[in-house]
């Protein structure tokens, strides 16, 4: 470290740790770091201006001002009509603009600045848009950006069809093609035409330009989607990634799904269960359906599945598409994303994906029943190669379940390299945290609800198990997330005795005092004494209000804390 006086200190680091810290920082961050000097802003101006959201400049910059400035380090432009406003863009470093005229409609404005001549552009995200201007948008976008290798159309499903051949002809090096309906917009009426457009011809996908996709959206709930489908292999061999959205009763009933060789990813979302019939299978003693689960076993590197289920619906999709399914070892597998908890289902991944690192249930709790849900997640944790387990954490209660801490002190964990554990509904004290802990030792963060209850046995505690605070270098656990604490009937009545007055809360803020904090607030002081590697801790924010986190943030600073709105 070289310093010429206080003003003009500097920190001599290579331009490869500059870079590796840009990688790793937030547009805010970026903002700051490129006024910190010459070398600093020479490092982080790509990054600040690598992506540009055309809604953060349309009211305050032309877009051939920001295209003379900055043109050469645009990379991704992404336009939303409803976009929501980050207030991330007002500090980014840019000559002195002037505001535009608020006349030009949406369509007039994504028009200007696609038809920029954007040298290193890659990427285009359109969202929200309807079908009837997808044409004039393309048109614009067709005009320079030869070099395009992703572009994704939120909303135009109904003219996906043309956006499709408009696409393949404009940009001969598109990679990554997705045409999908808006998530916010209806349903379309069964009588639309664009939506019921049978007889394509898809020869134009067989041209060279075309060869090349490697990732496609498909929007389901088109009928001619099922044509394009069915000739998938031949019309696009070298697909890597395909993703089946708005999967309906109708549109399941015509899928024949012909997958590329080469296919290695697979997402299907929506609410009708899946078939082996989807995929080829149409023989009633089963033997077309091993078919082809086992070219799905053989390929696949992760798979999807996505949507609601009823408990019938779930026992439907286990008994004619995943006991199929998994009847074969899937060697490949590292990533498996699963619509309904089941106990059957649960044995059949850990039985036939011995390399999966990633899985996420969606929806645990409505479709079983709570005694059951123990037995289960043990077939779960038995994974030895898992490295990610979510198991309905984003749900509200009604959709998630109770898992009790016999998953931790019953249970032999041979999923040993778990890094993230999303349980949300996993219920322990700090002894069986403490436990976990040390079973798992390279994980980092884990979401469960703390018990805070005095305890009116001992808990059952290994004993090689040490009775002081966590040793942080025997583990890497820094980032927790409290679903709920459980402080029971004695808690609370000491918590109301505990408050202290409005009036002088910010001076016991200020010197913490003990007397303000709740009796959440204490037991979640304990847990954090005894895990000192901590520094982030996500906290809901009807249990732990503004007062409370400020109350930790005194007591830990070494802590980030963060406030979430949980999913009840």
């Amino acid at each position: 470290m070289e310093t010429r006086g206080y003003s003009n200190a500097r920190i001599l680091l290579p331009r490869e740790v500059l870079l590796l810290i840009c990688q790793v920082s937030d547009r805010r961050t970026l903002t700051t770091l490129q006024h910190v000097s010459s070398e600093w802003r020479f490092v982080a101006l790509p990054f600040v201006w690598k992506t540009v959201e055309i809604g953060d400049w349309e009211s305050k910059v032309s877009a051939s001002t920001i295209h003379g400035a900055f043109g050469r380090l645009v990379q991704k432009i992404e336009y939303r009509r409803h976009q929501r406003r980050r207030g991330t863009s007002a500090g980014a470093p840019s000559p002195a603009f002037a505001s535009t005229a608020g006349s030009k409609t949406k369509t007039e404005v994504a028009c200007e600045w696609l038809s920029l001549p954007w040298g290193n552009l890659r990427c285009v995200v359109i969202g929200a848009w309807p079908p009837y201007n997808i044409g004039r948008v393309q048109a614009a976008l067709s005009a320079h950006c030869n070099s395009l290798r992703t572009l994704v159309f939120e909303g135009a499903a109904a003219a996906w069809i043309d956006t499709l051949r408009r696409a393949v002809a404009a940009h001969p090096n598109l990679q990554e093609l997705h045409i999908t309906e808006d998530s916010r917009a209806l349903m379309p009426p069964a009588t639309d035409v664009l939506y019921k457009r049978l007889q394509t011809h898809f020869g134009f996908l067989a041209q060279a330009n075309a060869a090349k996709l490697t990732h496609l959206t498909v929007p389901c709930v088109v009928e001619s989607a099922s044509q394009l489908l069915g000739e998938l292999a031949r019309l696009l061999p070298t697909l890597v990634s395909l993703d089946l959205r708005l999967v309906d009763a109708s549109s399941a009933n015509r899928l024949v799904i012909s997958l590329p060789l080469g296919l290695r990813t697979l997402r299907i979302s929506g609410q009708h269960p899946l078939n082996m019939r989807m995929f080829g299978a149409h023989g009633s003693d089963g033997r077309s359906g091993c078919g082809a689960a086992a070219l799905l076993a053989a390929r696949l590197q992760s798979l999807s599945v996505s949507g609601l289920r009823s408990e019938e619906a779930a026992q439907r999709e286990l008994e004619q598409f995943w006991s199929t399914a998994f009847q074969y070892k899937w060697p490949a597998l590292k990533r498996l994303v699963v619509p309904v908890a089941h106990a059957e289902l649960a044995s059949l991944v850990s039985k036939s994906c011995p390399a999966l690192e990633y899985l996420h249930v969606l929806q645990a709790g409505s479709s079983i029943h709570h005694q059951q849900n123990d037995r289960w997640a043990a077939a779960l944790v038995g994974l030895p190669r898992l490295r990610h387990l979510d198991i309905a954490s984003s749900n509200n209660e009604y959709e998630g379940c109770s898992l009790s801490s016999k998953l931790v002190t019953g249970f032999v964990w041979h999923a040993h390299w778990i890094r993230t554990l999303y349980l949300s509904r996993l219920i322990l004290t700090i002894d069986q945290l403490e436990h976990l802990v040390y079973t798992l030792p390279y994980m980092c963060t884990v979401w469960f609800t703390f018990d805070a209850r005095p305890m009116s046995m001992p808990d059952i505690v290994p004993a090689k198990m040490p009775h002081t605070p966590a040793d942080s270098k025997q583990h890497r656990l820094r980032y927790i997330v409290i679903h709920d604490i459980i402080i029971g009937p004695e808690g609370a009545e000491a918590a109301s005795g505990d408050r202290c007055a409005a009036t002088g809360l910010e001076a016991q803020l200020e010197f913490g005092s003990n007397a303000c904090a709740s009796a959440s607030t204490k037991a979640l002081s304990a847990c954090l004494d005894r895990f000192s590697s901590i520094n982030k801790c996500r906290l809901p924010m009807f249990t732990f209000p503004d007062d409370q986190r400020r109350w930790l943030q005194c007591q830990y600073p070494r802590v980030d804390f963060d406030k979430y709105a949980p999913p009840f």
